[in-house]
């Protein structure tokens, strides 16, 4: 029906058309011929019905002649597409070659192209089927492998759901283990957390009613991380419960030869020998130990551990610093108790600074408050005596004294040096312009400063923090920290913002003392800080001035102009960038870093991909006027 209709309506615009171009024709072929117009229009009076008849005859004729031509070919077009529509599902179907040449010409080409992709598809299924073998015959080699290990082995993605396990893992965790189920809900989240810090360390737990002993292992590339579970071997010592009451009745022997000696002279021959057994007895004692909890862990990781464990529990910033002869020190302590007690312990403080020195072997950890120092936990204190050593307040200050040796130099064999973790040649192509250097082939330092205050003419720096950027791969084994004396006190405004008090910083060195080295990490990179014009000013002053400068601030006005907050916290949430020690030097370099790393691909899609681009759209924002 609407294939008539169309025809019909195609018949009438042709009639239009053509009665309108023979009533032109007449017009200008009559025009001064007055006699002969009106005889003509007397006769088409008179012969009216005869016209009409004629007109429907005419009507009739080319009706019969296109019918078929302008039908035709709609039935053609319309074949073409429903044969076309069987090629989806059978690419080897042959389109027939009818109508019009300009039909048969389109069927050739998309025979042509249901022939090419039909062999895209033969070849995208050999390669899937090729790819599914190889990974079908690694994951019987991985199953076959782990199947035989006495050890319980669990693989989990980010998220804790399991997606491996052999059967030693399922004896030890029981039948709650499966996949796809969450391995936190059969393990202390917080010790998994933590023992992925210390990746290989192993970790004591209690699970169904029995100890085990775990390591975690994180994979490349945050894929996901490995557990490893067994029991924990028995013979290596006394259970503690079983020393304490070897030694109480170790007491009770002492009291009784004392008792024989004074009440009974025949005995004390007897008294005599019973007292040196009741010696031996104690030095072997003291020799026997319950099975130890604890790892070795170095200084240095051991502060790192504890700061991540109290920003995560307690929802503390501690103040960090380690004195360089204690860096080297192993100390031995069951570091998921040790800040478990401290966060614990500092769940009511907001502020607090953390210390740690060498003394002897010891490593003594000093916790500066605000205000009195709080009383340790029953956690804290457990931990510090599991582990051997002993702690104490005093006025603000809590003390840690735990046991720790220095660790052993390693003599590695000569070799060729270590590889650059380069991940890109070409980023370590030298541009010929740096205006016209590509935004991924630049070295940046991404830095941040806390100052006593706002005016840079006054104030001073008490904190430098930077971190380099490869492209938009953030080196986090490429950082600068340092903790800077200025000199004179900090007022209260600056030290709720960054937490640090004169106390905490006298004895650190001065800033003329850390600026070489803040020079030679900067040098041959681009900066990179947010809300730079601020810290530029302070540097300035200081005697450094490294332009250009990538300020994320004036990125995110270019990015975002209609958003009203471009805080630092506010882009790194916007961005799925974790908030961590913000207003610290260090943490906000961090944040500034994978900020910008998530800023560049938006910037090429705006055709900002050149350094020269980007800074050249900054100054032409109203805020790249502001000056400090």
């Amino acid at each position: 029906m609407k294939e008539v209709l169309r025809f019909l309506g195609a018949l009438l615009l042709g009639l239009v058309l053509l009665g309108g171009a023979v009533g032109l024709g007449l017009f200008l072929l009559l025009q001064g011929e007055e006699a002969l117009v009106q005889e003509l229009a007397r006769l088409a009076r008179e012969k009216l019905p005869l016209l009409l008849f004629a007109l429907l005859l005419f009507l009739l004729a080319l009706a019969a002649l296109l019918h078929p031509l302008f039908l035709g070919y709609l039935a053609a077009t319309r074949a073409l597409g429903q044969e076309a529509q069987a090629l989806l599902v059978n690419p080897g179907h042959r389109l027939p070659l009818r109508g019009p040449l300009e039909l048969q010409a389109l069927a050739r080409l998309i025979q042509r192209l249901a022939e090419e992709k039909a062999a895209l598809e033969e070849e995208v299924a050999a390669r899937v089927a090729e790819a599914k073998a190889l990974l079908e015959r690694e994951r019987s080699v991985l199953s076959a492998l782990i199947g035989h290990l006495p050890q319980g082995v669990v693989l989990a993605n980010p998220k804790g759901q399991v997606l491996l396990y052999n059967p030693s893992a399922r004896r030890l965790l029981g039948e709650g283990l499966g996949v796809g189920k969450s391995l936190f809900a059969l393990l202390d989240r917080e010790l998994l957390v933590h023992a992925l810090g210390l990746p290989g360390e192993r970790f004591l737990t209690q699970t169904r009613g029995r100890a085990l002993a775990l390591r975690a292992v994180p994979l490349q590339g945050e894929e996901g991380f490995l557990v490893i579970l067994e029991a924990p071997e028995e013979e290596k010592g006394l259970d503690e419960t079983v020393l304490h009451r070897l030694k109480d009745k170790l007491a009770g022997l002492k009291a009784l030869v004392e008792l024989l000696e004074a009440e009974v002279q025949e005995a004390r021959p007897l008294a005599q020998a019973a007292r040196e057994a009741a010696s031996e007895l104690a030095r072997l004692l003291q020799e026997l130990k319950p099975p130890s909890e604890a790892a070795e862990v170095l200084a240095e990781d051991l502060l790192t551990l504890l700061s991540q464990a109290l920003e995560r529990e307690a929802g503390v910033h501690p103040g960090l610093v380690l004195a360089e002869e204690a860096k080297t020190l192993l100390v031995q302590v069951d570091t998921y108790a040790l800040a478990r007690g401290l966060a614990a312990t500092l769940k009511e403080n907001e502020e607090v600074f953390l210390k740690g020195e060498g003394e002897g072997g010891l490593l003594h950890l000093t916790l500066t408050f605000p205000h009195p120092a709080p009383p340790p936990h029953p956690l804290l204190k457990e931990a510090v005596e599991r582990a051997g050593g002993s702690l104490w307040a005093e006025g603000s200050r809590l003390h840690l004294l735990l046991p720790a040796r220095k660790a052993p130099k390693l003599f590695l064999p000569e070799g060729p040096p270590p590889r650059a973790a380069v991940f890109d040649l070409a980023l370590l192509q030298v541009p010929e312009a740096l205006e016209e250097a590509p935004l991924e082939g630049l070295l940046y330092t991404a830095f941040d400063l806390e100052t006593t205050g706002l005016d840079p003419a006054k104030d001073a720096i008490v904190s430098i923090g930077a971190v380099h950027v490869l492209g938009t791969r953030v080196l986090r084994h490429e950082v600068l920290e340092a903790l800077v004396d200025p000199g004179r006190p900090i007022p209260k405004a600056s030290q709720e913002i960054h937490g640090l008090t004169w106390e905490m910083l006298q004895g650190k060195p001065r800033l003329e003392e850390v600026l070489p080295a803040f020079r030679a990490f900067i040098e041959d990179t681009v900066l990179l800080a947010h809300n730079g014009a601020f810290d530029m000013a302070f540097l300035k002053r200081a005697g450094i001035d490294h332009p250009p400068l990538v300020d994320t601030l004036l990125l995110a006005h270019l990015l975002f102009p209609d958003l009203k907050d471009h805080r630092l916290e506010a882009l790194a949430e916007r961005f799925g960038v974790p908030v961590l020690g913000r207003h610290t030097a260090l943490g906000d370099a961090l944040m500034t870093a994978e900020v910008f790393a998530r800023m560049v691909p938006l910037l090429k899609e705006r055709g900002l991909r050149t350094l020269g681009a980007v800074l050249y759209a900054c100054e032409r924002l109203p805020l790249a006027k502001l000056r400090y």
